[in-house]
């Protein structure tokens, strides 16, 4: 026993993937997937593609595993997001 029975949270699903992040092709949401990620580590994955601070480099800190993961996925996916957006 962990001492704990806290639930882990359930990965996110197509349709959870798609409200968050927006219009994505059915292979990037596929990839997404993949990795297993909740609906938390897929938000905080599209917060940080399109934040400020991240565009000015400021960053006071860094993702980290599945979020990471989907934050790379995104920023192939969706290159209008990068530096050179008004």
């Amino acid at each position: 026993m962990n001492g704990t029975n806290l639930p882990h949270p359930a990965p996110a699903t197509a349709s959870e993937i798609r409200d968050i992040v927006g219009r994505v092709e059915d292979d990037v949401v596929a990839q997404i997937l993949e990795i297993g990620p909740t609906g938390a580590e897929v938000l905080d994955a599209c917060t940080w593609l399109r934040s400020d601070e991240r565009r000015q480099q400021r960053l006071d800190h860094e993702l980290h595993g599945r979020a990471a993961r989907v934050l790379a996925i995104l920023e192939a996916a969706l290159p209008d997001s990068e530096d050179g957006e008004p």
